[in-house]
């Protein structure tokens, strides 16, 4: 169960995109605006060439950003040629340069063997784990996943340590993750409590909108595994994200379609 449950949340998982604004810098005035306010304007219009054209002069400035900027923009081929070994050179400039951003996207690219690379896991867990350090928390909780996915007491210990202080900040993906860890624990020990306490949390953030939440409360309901079967329920929660176009809703939603079908042609049972 943990392993299915873990992999939701990796399907869920985070992308980048467009770093549009940094980190304001101590007593600076934000009404002064920041260097990629016009980048930032012509990108969101999609004047794809004009915007590269500012980031470029800002990443020859050394703007670690502008950089990584450059990366995804030529990814992409946007307002560039499409490339995808000119891409990663640029996230690793900037991830050498300390931007977090860049370090958390390379470490995506090695997951999965993007942009040309080779997968390889120990290197994507190496870049989760500079990006981590830097403090940027989408890679510390994909870290804490990957620990908590060792199935060792002590790796699981780690992982909570990583995530307490996330959930502390009511981080959503740190919350979702500690229910999922506590609902599977819960049932591996017999404990009820704990799998209360995770699906609570787990509903709370469903009623928040937290589309990953939202998406374990369907599935739950489908499965009824956990929570008593609702399949009309879970059609309402992925008829609604599938129209939002988030990942797996459709299919679930196909798939709770076929379990009402499949009950529909069972017979009631005579009182």
């Amino acid at each position: 169960m943990k392993k299915q449950l873990l992999a939701l949340v990796v399907a869920l998982s985070t992308t980048v995109s467009f770093a549009a604004t940094a980190p304001q810098a101590q007593g600076s005035n934000p009404a002064q605006g920041t260097p990629f306010e016009k980048a930032e304007q012509l990108y969101n219009q999609k004047n794809y060439p004009a915007a590269y054209q500012e980031i470029d002069r800002l990443a020859k400035t050394g703007n670690a950003q502008a950089i990584y900027n450059l990366g995804f923009m030529t990814e992409l081929g946007q307002g560039t040629s499409k490339d995808a070994k000119k891409a990663l050179r640029y996230y690793e400039e900037a991830s050498n340069k300390g931007y977090s951003v860049a370090t958390y996207r390379l470490a995506q690219i090695y997951s999965i063997g993007d942009l040309g690379v080779a997968k390889d896991a120990q290197k994507s867990r190496q870049y989760l784990e500079k990006a981590s350090n830097a403090g940027f928390d989408e890679a510390t909780v994909e870290l804490a996943v990957l620990l908590i996915a060792e199935n060792k007491p002590a790796s699981d210990q780690l992982a909570l340590q990583k995530l307490n202080p996330l959930i502390k900040q009511n981080n959503y993906r740190a919350m979702h993750l500690k229910a999922i860890y506590d609902i599977s624990q819960g049932f591996k020990t017999k404990n009820e409590a704990t799998v209360k306490s995770g699906l609570s949390t787990i509903e709370t953030l469903a009623k928040k909108g937290y589309v990953p939440a939202l998406m374990a409360v369907g599935n739950m309901m489908a499965n009824g595994n956990i929570v008593p079967q609702n399949l009309d329920e879970a059609k309402k929660i992925f008829t609604a994200l599938a129209q939002e176009n988030v990942p797996q809703a459709k299919e679930s939603l196909a798939a709770v379609n076929k379990l009402i079908a499949e009950k529909a042609k069972v017979p009631a049972a005579k009182k």
